[in-house]
């Protein structure tokens, strides 16, 4: 599997090659992140949540979606912007960070891409695998360039404000991409030998002791995935969510783990019988 390629062969340098904003966040010191072998996470098992606060926003270009190419090569980038904020007290966090986030979604979009695309090749968008390592500084600016791209309403591509005015929407929809994004897309699938291109957008989540009976944590994020040769947008999805535990069993893992159902639901539904709603 191409997500035991990334733990294996990328723990060094995912993150740190690639991303274009990571930022783990805490009222103490960043020594706070190294705790000790957890002591407050209780007896151990599975992980039970309750989501609550939920907000969601699903879109699709039918036409991209309908024909997308099982053969084809799709790009993985790791979340372009990720924020990991944490109390000072979360005796609970000791494995929590910007960089475990992005491992766990990696892991969760991993497994469900190839249940949704069995043929599709996949090739993580780092220096050393499909990217040359002399593009180590090319792709340090990539992520930064495609951030600050305009998107919906003129908007950055890591502002979810578009997101957040359309809750509880899903629809088809044909976006004309602004130039300059459709040019960048295309160039990196020139570049690179690509088709799609899939991007966690930005990641956005916060630890919270006190939700719960054993802690909790609140989820924002936005996922796309772009037709690179075309310049189109294929799919994306904005979730945000509280997730509090309902056993005494903290979540000092496996937070990506509720969005895994919300990833599926854009993947697996069948656009050419969809009414948007």
């Amino acid at each position: 599997m191409k997500f035991l390629q990334f733990m294996l062969l990328c723990a060094s340098t995912l993150f740190i090659a690639c991303a274009g904003s990571r930022d783990s966040t805490s009222e103490g010191s960043a020594d706070d992140m190294a705790d000790a072998p957890c002591t407050e996470c209780g007896t151990r098992g599975e992980i039970e949540l309750k989501i609550t606060d939920e907000k969601f926003y699903r879109e699709w270009n039918s036409a991209a979606f309908s024909r997308i190419d099982s053969n084809a090569v799709v790009g993985v980038f790791p979340a372009l912007k990720v924020t990991a904020n944490r109390p000072e007290s979360c005796k609970m966090c000791h494995s929590y960070s910007a960089d475990a986030l992005d491992f766990d979604l990696a892991r969760v979009e991993d497994s469900l891409f190839v249940k949704a695309f069995p043929k599709m090749t996949r090739e993580l968008m780092l220096p050393g695998m499909r990217v040359p390592d002399a593009d180590s500084a090319y792709m340090d600016t990539l992520s930064a360039k495609l951030l600050k791209m305009k998107f919906v309403e003129g908007k950055r591509l890591d502002d979810v404000t578009p997101w957040k005015e359309r809750d509880g929407v899903e629809q088809t929809l044909t976006r004309q991409l602004p130039f300059e994004l459709s040019d960048l897309l295309n160039k990196i699938a020139s570049r690179y030998e690509l088709r799609y291109l899939t991007i966690p957008l930005l990641m956005d989540v916060t630890m919270d002791p006190d939700l719960g009976k054993k802690g909790g944590f609140k989820w924002e994020i936005v996922w796309s995935m772009w037709d690179a040769r075309y310049g189109e947008l294929v799919c994306l999805t904005y979730s945000s969510f509280t997730a509090a535990t309902t056993t005494r069993v903290a979540p000092e893992k496996e937070w990506a783990t509720p969005f895994a159902s919300r990833l599926w639901k854009l993947f697996n539904t069948d656009v050419a019988h969809f009414e948007n709603h």
